[in-house]
């Protein structure tokens, strides 16, 4: 082994080390705000964004809602492929994808040294590559596309030039303390390094901005979101089989956490590269089936009466959407045992979550209203 090969392991080392006591740090001395941490990696998950953000979103600024999606799912793929690609060997090192629940059990690094104590949560216990941070990424991509209309939204209004900075400051000021706290909470539960969410934050960034500047999926016909999924999903999974050909298993991480992990229950299959990626790519064809569907179209040449109606009728949708979603759910849970059916319901299920929210619930909202005539949204 030569010396930069050498020093590069001991440079990890070091990094992973530092991180584990980060971690052993803030639960030690911040144990008080552990409700805390797990409600803000909870919320910023992209099942919250899914379930939660883009229904309330959609009927608000429908565009903006329509380039969240598109945001969430490339930015999620862009974090698989990253993550398949960390376990080549030396080039991405950097980017190999340790988690700190495992690691410092596995490590010789502390020697004879007792290792430091990290305590495990259910939450802690994901089953992919620790680097890039998938959830640091998401939350970045995703809050900065939102501060990004918003500001949109605000600076285009008249008003004086000091207000508007002030508003520019206070906006990204909330960016940061969110992205700040996304981190920590990854961190607290021992689910990444610091050098990981930090990461994930940069990359979540640089994935929203270039899409910020890609007009055309506010254009994209429904054949242009049949045929990015099925391009998303088949170049995941054709690099998966490569990588697989060369003798490189990607299931590393799963074993480790059923290995490692302080409850055999907390292993959770959702949080599999495979899990996610059929998630994604089914959230975006069903974005596509419902902005293209006849029940969309119908709705969106319904009429009411503008004005007070309008908003009325955007809280309705909103607040109907919200409820059947939670109740979908809960009571739809793919079973996760059941291997190749595992993957195709949970596809499924996530196509059905934006064609409800985009077609069905305002169809059936618009019906139930007795609402004729002009454009709803």
């Amino acid at each position: 082994m030569t010396w930069d090969i050498i020093t590069k392991f001991s440079i990890m080392d070091l990094l992973h080390s530092s991180g584990v006591s980060s971690t052993s740090y803030l639960q030690t001395h911040y144990s008080h705000s552990q409700s805390y941490f797990l409600l803000v990696s909870t919320a910023t998950d992209l099942h919250s964004t899914f379930f939660l953000l883009f229904p309330v979103w959609f009927h608000v600024q429908q565009a903006e809602a329509v380039k969240l999606v598109w945001v969430a799912v490339v930015g999620d793929w862009v974090n698989l492929m990253l993550k398949c690609v960390s376990v080549t060997p030396l080039l991405f090192r950097l980017l190999f994808g340790e988690r700190p629940y495992w690691w410092v059990q596995e490590t010789g690094y502390y020697g004879n040294s007792s290792q430091p104590m990290i305590e495990q949560f259910p939450m802690t216990c994901e089953t992919g590559p620790g680097s890039p941070s998938g959830h640091a990424m998401g939350a970045a991509a995703v809050c900065y596309t939102m501060m990004s209309s918003l500001l949109a939204t605000v600076l285009k209004k008249e008003g004086q030039r000091v207000r508007k900075w002030c508003v520019r400051v206070s906006l990204w000021m909330l960016f940061g303390c969110v992205q700040m706290c996304v981190c920590l909470s990854r961190v607290f539960v021992a689910a990444h390094f610091p050098h990981q969410v930090i990461t994930g934050v940069i990359i979540g960034i640089l994935v929203a901005e270039c899409l910020s500047r890609a007009q055309q999926i506010f254009k994209a016909r429904l054949h242009s979101y049949l045929i990015i999924s099925l391009l998303l999903l088949s170049l995941a999974l054709l690099l998966y089989a490569c990588l697989q050909l060369v003798g490189i298993n990607l299931l590393w991480s799963v074993e480790k956490a059923r290995r490692w992990c302080h409850q055999a229950e907390w292993v959770s299959m959702d949080t599999s590269p495979l899990a996610s990626l059929f998630r994604n790519t089914g959230t975006l064809l069903g974005l596509g089936l419902g902005l293209h569907s006849p029940l969309h179209s119908l709705t969106n040449r319904a009429a009411f009466s503008k004005g007070t109606d309008g908003a009325i009728y955007r809280f309705i949708c909103s607040s109907v959407t919200l409820v059947l979603l939670q109740l979908f759910d809960s009571a739809f849970q793919p079973p996760v045992y059941s291997g190749a059916l595992f993957y195709l319901l949970s596809f499924c299920k996530s196509a059905t979550v934006p064609l409800a929210t985009v077609a069905v619930v305002p169809f059936c909202v618009t019906a139930a209203l007795g609402y004729k005539g002009e454009k709803l949204l």
